[in-house]
């Protein structure tokens, strides 16, 4: 199952977005954890777990308030549009997908 959140990511901006606490909690993600950052089909996916396979997968640290930084490598990528955080209860990780 999808869920929508109200937390959004500017590419190219600002390469930072906030984890909610109660989803990092809910996949056991904890601060200065390492989670996976990969970008596939055009949506950036941050996960604890492995749950796709990828040729751009990369590591971030969560920081002390939930705070991932996006490589940059993978926010070039990204078209210039808003995106938004979705959370997807199913493989327990983390969407930044475009919004339509």
């Amino acid at each position: 199952m999808i869920i929508e959140t109200d937390k959004y990511y500017i590419p190219h901006k600002q390469r930072n977005i906030v984890l909610p606490i109660a989803w990092r909690e809910e996949f056991e993600i904890k601060v200065a954890d390492n989670v996976l950052v990969c970008l596939k089909e055009m949506e950036v996916i941050i996960s604890s777990d492995l749950v796709t396979e990828t040729d751009n997968l990369t590591l971030a640290k969560v920081s002390k308030k939930g705070l991932v930084t996006i490589p940059k490598m993978l926010d070039l990528q990204l078209e210039a549009k808003i995106h938004q955080l979705l959370v997807d209860t199913d493989n327990q990780c983390f969407l930044i997908s475009p919004v339509n």
